[in-house]
């Protein structure tokens, strides 16, 4: 076992003395620069078109990627750093380590450089992957390692590369050979990644201290202890002093922010405190990002981005995220990107706070977004990393889409119910919790009228299958829910059409299964239940990918392709088992069919987002 941790390096000796070709004009690095303000060079993303692909890894990814010659370069918890090619997804080459890849990249030299638990710092060629040199930190102070999730990450100017180390010690070293330049003793954890700002470096520490070195020799310019150094543990049973928080610095100030709740602005020439601001005095601060005079905070338990002014910490706007923020903030133009613990990756107007566009990756993120060349990337702990294709022209439509979600609830014991053992309120729960309004019956034709009068983006999800006779109050295509999809509206149906199944009104038992009211109202045409009866093995189109789709899943209710205007998964018959038939409004929007399990929670996170397709 020792032997397999050390060998992927081992066998990299062989190219440690590789000759170097000619540095890239600039390094490319975490938050974009050595400053660290989060702002990269690339236009903003103000809409997305679809997935343009997603990677799995066998760990979670907490390494924000970096994009530079047409490579993806990032690491991940199963050990291993990658470089995929950046618009197709297809791996081009794979380093593994002994530990997890916590770290992100900064690539200069011709060189990629990360860090990983197992205690070492590489250098890689960037083209090939093969090691140049490793450099070797000591062991990590302690053992607490209470929501220690981030490693810190290389920042490089010139030829000299500063990392902070779990070893208690900032470091700078040769970028090109790896050999120590010199080494600060900061006596606790260095998770934070160092700014760099002229010739100063500040870097943050687990014990709630924040540094000022000299970049030339490592001689200490100055300290600040926060409110956090003198808390301890016991005080709350949390921990309310380590700064993981990368410092941010812009026109002479440091912003900073702890696990104590508070975000500090440093005088960058002296340490002293120009300003300091909580949100809600208890949530940690994790993130920052500054660009013209204006300050961007993340805030764990908070759950909340807020925008104040660097000069005073006075506050402009906040917008209310879903889950706490971890990971780093990341602004391109005028737009400000950000991923949380519930899985949602937004797009924010710097100016206003206003929501663009939200897109649902699977699982918790801790892992800062980055846009390049309208692609913007994020990983997630599911392993998985994924690009989204966008466009600088905002979705069509004024403001955020209108979602609803509906849910009846059985009339009896005895009624029929396409989902079992909960399932439904689970499906409901999640989309009450991402955001959706739940309507009843009356509010649901009130909602559809509306859209029909006054067109825009919006969808409906049933929860629990069933449609309420309030929206069919005809069967025909003169139907209300026909005539909201006709104005361009997005119904999504999570088992098979429910139309088909005509119920006893008072207790809602089948009496009888068919689909020929379907054909009348939605215009689709089924193949008779002989053909297509049965639960089958069906896979994820192209096009399902690009909704968000993805994997294998089992489905029933198949249809004839031609009969869908786009098929997202077929069976193993080659019928269509997931699939959207368009009414003339916007791409993506329409019918949606979708099979989702019916006995037991699963993953929703890939069917909300090809739910979303097309509005966001």
């Amino acid at each position: 076992m020792r032997f397999l941790l050390f060998a992927p390096w081992l066998l990299s000796l062989s190219c440690a003395g590789a000759p170097h070709a000619a540095p890239l004009a600039a390094a490319t690095m975490y938050r974009g620069n050595p400053q660290l303000t989060g702002t990269y060079g690339a236009a903003a993303v103000r809409s997305i078109a679809g997935v343009r692909f997603a990677f799995r890894t066998g760990g979670p990814i907490r390494s924000a990627p970096a994009v530079v010659g047409g490579l993806l370069y990032f690491g991940s918890g199963d050990g291993s750093f990658y470089a995929l090619d950046a618009v197709s997804g297809a791996q081009r080459w794979r380093f593994v380590t002994g530990g997890a890849v916590h770290s992100s990249p900064a690539v200069a030299w011709d060189n990629v450089y990360f860090a990983s638990r197992d205690g070492f710092l590489y250098a890689l060629d960037a083209a090939t992957g093969r090691r140049r040199w490793a450099f070797h930190f000591g062991r990590d102070r302690g053992d607490q390692n209470y929501w220690d999730y981030f490693l810190s990450s290389p920042s490089v100017v010139g030829r000299t590369l500063f990392i902070g180390s779990g070893d208690g010690s900032v470091y700078a070293l040769d970028a090109r050979s790896g050999a120590l330049r010199w080494r600060f003793d900061a006596g606790a954890r260095v998770r934070a990644t160092p700014a760099v700002s002229g010739d100063t470096l500040v870097a943050a520490t687990m014990a709630g201290i924040v540094y000022a070195l000299d970049t030339r020799d490592g001689r200490l310019r100055w300290k600040f202890a926060t409110q956090g150094a003198a808390n301890a543990f016991a005080d709350n049973g949390n921990d309310t002093t380590a700064i993981s928080a990368s410092p941010s610095i812009s026109d002479g100030v440091v912003a900073v922010g702890g696990r104590d709740a508070f975000v500090y602005g440093l005088d960058l020439r002296d340490g002293s405190l120009r300003w300091r601001t909580t949100h809600d005095g208890s949530s940690w601060i994790l993130a920052t990002a500054v660009d013209a005079g204006t300050l961007y905070v993340g805030s764990g338990s908070a759950t909340l981005v807020q925008a104040a002014d660097l000069a005073t910490g006075a506050e402009k706007w906040r917008h209310k995220t879903r889950g706490a923020v971890f990971a780093s903030l990341t602004l391109a133009g005028d737009v400000l990107y950000v991923a949380d613990f519930s899985g949602s990756l937004e797009a924010i107007d710097k100016a206003s706070g206003a929501r663009l566009w939200s897109y649902p990756l699977s699982g918790r993120v801790l892992a800062t977004p980055v846009v390049a060349d309208g692609i913007v990337y994020c990983g997630a702990d599911d392993g998985t990393m994924t690009a989204l294709a966008g466009s600088v022209v905002a979705a069509p439509g004024a403001g955020v889409p209108r979602k609803r979600v509906y849910w009846q609830g059985r009339k009896s014991d005895k009624a029929f119910s396409w989902f079992q053992n909960g399932v439904d309120g689970a499906i409901l729960d999640y989309f009450r919790g991402a955001g959706y309004e739940q309507v009843d019956a009356r509010q649901l034709a009130e909602f559809m009228g509306e859209e029909i009068a006054r067109p825009g983006r919006s969808v409906v999800v049933f929860a629990d299958n069933r449609i309420p006779a309030d929206v069919v109050e005809e069967i025909s295509a003169r139907a209300l829910i026909r005539r909201y999809l006709d104005a361009g509206g997005k119904v999504a149906f999570l088992g098979p059409n429910p139309l088909a199944y005509r119920l006893d009104p008072d207790t809602g038992v089948v009496d009888d299964i068919d689909y020929k009211p379907v054909e009348q109202v939605f215009g689709v045409r089924y193949p008779p239940l002989q053909r297509v009866g049965g639960y089958y093995a069906s896979r994820t189109t192209a096009e399902g990918e690009r909704w968000g789709l993805s994997g294998i899943a089992v489905s029933a209710g198949a249809i004839e392709p031609g009969e869908a205007s786009g098929v997202l998964a077929q069976d193993e018959f080659g019928m269509a088992s997931a699939w959207y038939r368009s009414y003339g409004g916007a791409p993506g929007t329409g019918l949606l069919q979708l099979n989702l399990p019916r006995m037991a929670p699963t993953d929703y996170a890939p069917y909300r987002a090809a739910i979303e397709h097309g509005l966001e």
